[in-house]
C-alpha cells in the first residue's frame, strides 16, 4: 500500500461567503464552478490571513500547529482597498463541489489519496492540481437554489436534464480548488470573456493493451470498448457521408496508441480528429503534432500504465490499492490548452502549449464497480470485440492502430 502525507485539518483555508460562483460543468459526482469575488468584499482581510495553500505533513515535518507562517500573519492589508482575494487562494483556480450521490467519496479522503498516491508520480506542471478549502454552508445553499432554478424550462442556461434532481451535498464541509484549464479567465461575471486559448479535453484511456486481450487482437482495449458501446448505445448513428459510427455527443474517435506512436503522421491524424470542430490550419496541425510528439507527460503516463498493468481478468484483488491506482491511470483526462487561430503561429512554435493530467481521483471498486470492470473485459473477449469480429466493426476498421 502506498503511504504519504496527511492533510492537516487546521491548515485548510476557508472561502468567503461573499464569493460569486458561476456554473461551468458537472459529472456524476461533482459540479465545477468559476469563482468571482466582488472587489469590495467585506471579509477580504479575514480571508487573506488564512493559509494560501493546503499544507500536509509526514513523519519528518512538524504539524501545522508547530509551524509559524510569518509572511501571512504580518501581511499589511488595507481592508478598504479593492483587493483581489484570488491572489492568495483562488487565483487561476476553479471550485469543485461534491454532489449528494450514494457513491460520492468525502473530499478529505479524496485529497489524501491525491497527495499521497497520485501527486508523487508527477511533476506539479503535469497535473491539474487540487487542494481543499472550507465552504460556508450558505454558499452551498445558494448553489443548490440556483441548480433548482436552472431546471426550469425558462431558465437562460438550463441544467442538463440528465442531471436534474441531484444537488450538492449539504453534509460536505469541504470543496476542492483545481487548476483552471478553461479559456475565459476573468474576475467579474459582467466582464465580456476574451478567448485567447483553445482548450480541449481528451481521454487517453488505455495506452497499453489489456493483458487479457488475445495476442492477435485487431483492436486495442479502448477501441474495442468504443465499438461495443456504439453497438449498445441507441444514441449512436451511422453517418451516411463517411460510413463511420459517430456519437451524438460529437466526440471524435481516435486510437490512444496513436498518441504514443513513433510516427508523427499518426499524431497528426489524431489532431485532425480531436480539433475537427476548431478547423485548424494544416500548419497548425503540424505544429501541435510536433509539440505532442513523444511528449514527456504522455510518455510518463505510458510508463506508469506499463508499471501498473495487473488489470483485466487476472489483476490483483478488486479492492486493492494497486487495482484502484491501475484503473485511475487508465481513466484520467488530458487537458490541452493552446493559442487560438488568431494568435501568431510563432506562439505555438515557442511552446505555449499547456498539457496537464486531470480526473485523477483514486477509483473505487465499491458499489459493483469491480464486477463491472470484469464484465466489460469478459464481453470484449467472448463476443469478439478485441478481434474485430462483429459486423458493425467493419465500419471502424483502420481507426485502431492494431487494425491497420
Amino acid at each position: 500500500m502506498i503511504s504519504g502525507p496527511t492533510i492537516a485539518a487546521d491548515s485548510i483555508p476557508e472561502l468567503s461567503e461573499d464569493l460569486q460562483l458561476e456554473y461551468l460543468a458537472e459529472g456524476g459526482a461533482n459540479i465545477v464552478y468559476r469563482i468571482f469575488l466582488p472587489p469590495s468584499a467585506p471579509c477580504a482581510k479575514e480571508t487573506i490571513l488564512q493559509p494560501s495553500e493546503v499544507e500536509y505533513y509526514g513523519n519528518a515535518t512538524p504539524p501545522p500547529t508547530e509551524v509559524e507562517d510569518h509572511d501571512l500573519m504580518t501581511a499589511d492589508i488595507d481592508g478598504d482597498a479593492d483587493f483581489d482575494l484570488g491572489i492568495t487562494i483562488t487565483s487561476g483556480k476553479l471550485l469543485r463541489l461534491r454532489k449528494n450521490v450514494r457513491f460520492g467519496m468525502p473530499y478529505r479522503e479524496t485529497a489524501n489519496d491525491f497527495h499521497s498516491t497520485i501527486q508523487p508520480l508527477f511533476a506539479p506542471e503535469e497535473l491539474v492540481d487540487q487542494s481543499l478549502v472550507r465552504v460556508p454552508p450558505s454558499l452551498i445553499q445558494r448553489c443548490n437554489e440556483k441548480l433548482r432554478d436552472s431546471e426550469r424550462a425558462e431558465y437562460p442556461k438550463r441544467r442538463p436534464v440528465i442531471r436534474h434532481g441531484v444537488y450538492l451535498a449539504t453534509d460536505e464541509p469541504l470543496g476542492m480548488l483545481i487548476t483552471d484549464m478553461t479559456n475565459t479567465p476573468t474576475k467579474h461575471p459582467t466582464t465580456p470573456p476574451k478567448k485567447t486559448m483553445t482548450v480541449t479535453e481528451l481521454k487517453p484511456k488505455w495506452l497499453v493493451q489489456s493483458p487479457s486481450a488475445p495476442p492477435t487482437a485487431k483492436r486495442c482495449r479502448t477501441c474495442a470498448l468504443r465499438d461495443m458501446k456504439a453497438a449498445d448505445n441507441a444514441s449512436v448513428y451511422l453517418n451516411a457521408h463517411t460510413n463511420r459510427i459517430q456519437s451524438s455527443l460529437g466526440k471524435a474517435p481516435f486510437c490512444p496508441l496513436d498518441l504514443i506512436s513513433n510516427n508523427e503522421q499518426d499524431i497528426q491524424r489524431t489532431i485532425v480528429n480531436i480539433f475537427a470542430r476548431h478547423r485548424p490550419y494544416p500548419n497548425q496541425i503540424r505544429i501541435i503534432a510536433r509539440r505532442l510528439y513523444r511528449h514527456p507527460t504522455l510518455l510518463k503516463l505510458l510508463s506508469l500504465q506499463r508499471l501498473h498493468n495487473k488489470v483485466g481478468l487476472h489483476g490483483p484483488p478488486s479492492g486493492s490499492r494497486e487495482m484502484s491506482l491501475s484503473m485511475t491511470l487508465r481513466d484520467c483526462s488530458i487537458f490541452l490548452k493552446l493559442p487560438t487561430s488568431d494568435v501568431e503561429e510563432t506562439d505555438l512554435e515557442m511552446g505555449t502549449i499547456d498539457l496537464r493530467l486531470g480526473d485523477l481521483d483514486l477509483k473505487s471498486a465499491a458499489n459493483g464497480k469491480a464486477e463491472y470492470w470484469l464484465d466489460i473485459e469478459n464481453r470484449l473477449i467472448d463476443e469478439g470485440w478485441y478481434m474485430g469480429q462483429q459486423a458493425s466493426q467493419d465500419r471502424t476498421k483502420g481507426e485502431c492502430v492494431l487494425s491497420r
